[in-house]
C-alpha cells in the first residue's frame, strides 16, 4: 500500500472512531447526525413549555408558522420544530388553507385537532392549580 493510500485509510479510520464516539453511542440522537453541542442546546430548552405555548396560540387563532413566530417572538427553527412535534403527536393538522409569510411565500395554516384541544384543556387545568 502506498503512503497516500495508508494516509487515506488512517484518516477514514480516525473519522469513523470519532463518529462512533460522538454519534453512534448517543442514545438521545436517533439519526446519528446531531452535533454534540446541538444536542446539549436541545436538552437545555424547555421544549414542552414552548409546545404548550404553540398549542395555546393555535387554540386562540389558526396560524402559519410565520404568524406564530411573530406573535411568540421566537425563531423559525424553534416554532416549526415544536409545531412539527405537535403534528407527530396528532395535536395539530393543516387546515387546507394557505397564507403568505413575511417573505411572500404561501404557508400552511395550522389548527388544533380534538386531541390538541384536549391537550390544551389539560395544560390550562394544570396552570390553574
Amino acid at each position: 500500500m502506498s503512503f497516500l493510500e495508508q494516509a487515506i485509510v488512517k484518516m477514514f479510520t480516525e473519522q469513523n472512531d470519532f463518529r462512533k464516539k460522538y454519534y453512534d453511542n448517543n442514545l438521545d440522537n436517533q439519526k446519528g447526525v446531531m452535533q454534540p453541542t446541538s444536542l446539549e442546546a436541545l436538552k437545555s430548552i424547555d421544549r414542552m413549555s414552548i409546545m404548550e405555548k404553540v398549542l395555546c396560540e393555535l387554540k386562540i387563532l389558526q396560524s402559519t408558522d410565520d404568524e406564530l413566530e411573530q406573535r411568540m417572538e421566537l425563531r423559525h427553527q424553534t416554532v416549526s420544530s415544536c409545531r412539527r412535534q405537535c403534528v407527530i403527536k396528532e395535536w395539530v393538522i393543516p387546515t387546507g388553507k394557505k397564507r403568505p409569510t413575511r417573505s411572500g411565500r404561501n404557508a400552511n395554516v395550522w389548527e388544533l385537532t380534538e386531541e390538541g384541544k384536549a391537550q390544551v384543556a389539560i395544560i390550562l387545568e394544570r396552570k390553574v392549580k
